[in-house]
């Protein structure tokens, strides 16, 4: 509970304070903390410099990315206080970072590359937030050794096996660029499924710019005063938008994401002989929406049935169908049969 945490922060603040007008112990606090470094030995001004260089750049140190993804996948399924109302399915999670010295290219800025490794991190947050109910579900009928079990993820279908979230692809739009040590924010949402794939995009922004009128899993913070929003000023914070798709695999199996969500208590039972009414996905404006603006308009719990959630889903499907269009690349792949340029290895092997 927040009353707890702020509680227990207090007190650890106030012993904190208490500890540190002790002399004796600062003193031997100093002395440690010496004696940890190596100062004054040969060799020491080194072995500080390493040791202030990993902490200026603790996110690229080996594990910490595998601490980032399970750490935020562990808390959303064990430790997370607060149920997530179907209605929130296209809410965006939102997790900040900042760039440090060792993600700089030689231009001194983020490299292209290093954005892939934070939004492993931002969208385990999300997807693990969403489909949390469900793994529960799986772990539960797993660890009873059922082979059918009513709710878990794909379970139906009577085989056995571990679900595994596996990424597909991934397609990122850079804008502006990132300076070293600046601060970010990732909102990352799901965009639409279709009959295999979820589709997540994911917006690196500038920090502060973004203010949202509610948080669902945070009910205890403020929320931001309620504005027009200005698109501008919002598009000018973009530093770059990212595509990605998962799949939901159980052995061989590949589990519908509408099962999926039906199983995470994210999305109702279809009702039988139901038909959206609304537009089809293959007209390109669904809605009178164009293709760029695919965010959703608020959607409250009273309002949460298929009409809605097939209207938002067949909004992000216009862009999600592009990318998945480029699954033909793999074709362009002939082997060398027109010849090559050359073979080089990198670095010495």
């Amino acid at each position: 509970m927040p009353t707890m945490a702020h509680a227990l922060s207090i007190v650890a603040a106030s012993a904190s304070i208490v500890l540190a007008s002790q002399p004796t112990w600062r003193e031997g606090l100093v002395a440690t903390l010496l004696r940890w470094s190596g100062y004054g030995s040969p060799g020491s001004i080194w072995r500080v410099a390493a040791i202030l260089l990993a902490l200026a750049n603790l996110k690229n140190l080996p594990f910490v990315w595998h601490l980032r993804v399970l750490g935020a996948v562990g808390y959303h399924i064990y430790l997370q206080p607060t149920p997530i109302p179907p209605h929130a399915l296209f809410q965006p999670i939102i997790t900040s970072s900042r760039a440090p010295l060792l993600e700089m290219d030689y231009n001194l800025h983020k490299s292209n590359s290093t954005y892939f490794s934070d939004m492993d991190a931002s969208r385990s947050h999300l997807f693990t937030a969403i489909i949390r109910n469900a793994i529960k579900k799986n772990n539960a009928a797993s660890k009873a050794k059922k082979a059918v079990a009513s709710g878990a993820v794909g379970a139906e279908d009577g085989r056995g096996g571990r679900h595994i979230v596996a990424l597909g692809g991934i397609s990122c739009l850079f804008k502006r660029e990132i300076l070293p040590y600046t601060k970010y924010e990732m909102w990352t949402r799901i965009l639409c499924w279709d009959r295999k794939w979820f589709y997540v995009i994911t917006h690196l922004v500038k920090p502060g710019v973004g203010k949202p009128s509610s948080w669902t899993l945070q009910p205890w913070r403020k929320p931001k005063a309620e504005q027009d929003v200005d698109k501008d000023k919002l598009l000018g914070a973009v530093y770059a938008t990212a595509i990605a798709k998962y799949v939901i695999k159980k052995g061989r199996l590949t589990i519908n994401p509408e099962q999926v969500l039906r199983d995470a208590d994210m999305v109702p039972l279809k009702p039988e002989g139901w038909v959206y009414g609304g537009a089809t996905e293959g007209n390109g404006h669904a809605n009178g929406h164009a293709h760029g603006d695919v965010m959703p308009d608020a959607i409250k719990a009273e309002e949460w049935n298929w009409d809605v959630i097939e209207k938002q889903r067949l909004r992000g499907l216009q862009v999600a169908q592009k990318f998945a269009e480029m699954d033909g690349m793999h074709e362009f792949f002939d082997g060398g049969k027109e010849g090559a340029l050359g073979e080089f290895a990198d670095l010495l092997f």
